[in-house]
């Protein structure tokens, strides 16, 4: 009961929920997520960590960036995941997010360090 308390308390968030369609777009690092939506880089980080502690991303460094993607470690999260960003997608400033992580002007830096392609070398 705790884990699905935990998922849920995850999930019920708007600055997570934002972050959770722009990594369903990429992977990202902290800085784009920031300059993205606006706000300090431990801000995004302490958001992040809590999707993470709840399973539902994974993370791996590269150079001086820490990259995230959706990665549930479970089944029953990844339904979860897919039934709330299958709303939050249907949310008119999502697409104005999503451009803006497109026109992210740390990207082509990261794709320098951390290799070509929309995964950053992550296989």
């Amino acid at each position: 009961m705790k884990e699905i308390v935990k998922s849920l308390k995850a999930v019920a968030d708007e600055t997570r929920l934002k972050l959770l369609m722009l990594l369903a777009a990429r992977p990202c690092c902290v800085c784009e997520l920031a300059e993205v939506l606006n706000m300090s880089q431990p801000t995004i980080t302490r958001h992040l960590q809590k999707l993470l502690d709840a399973g539902f991303l994974k993370t791996k460094k590269c150079e001086n960036f820490q990259i995230y993607w959706i990665e549930p470690k479970e089944p029953k999260l990844k339904q979860l995941l897919d039934m709330v960003l299958s709303r939050v997608r249907e949310e008119e400033e999502i697409e104005e997010l999503l451009t803006a992580l497109e026109q992210s002007r740390r990207r082509e830096e990261i794709l320098k360090k951390c290799g070509k392609g929309a995964s950053y070398g992550l296989g």
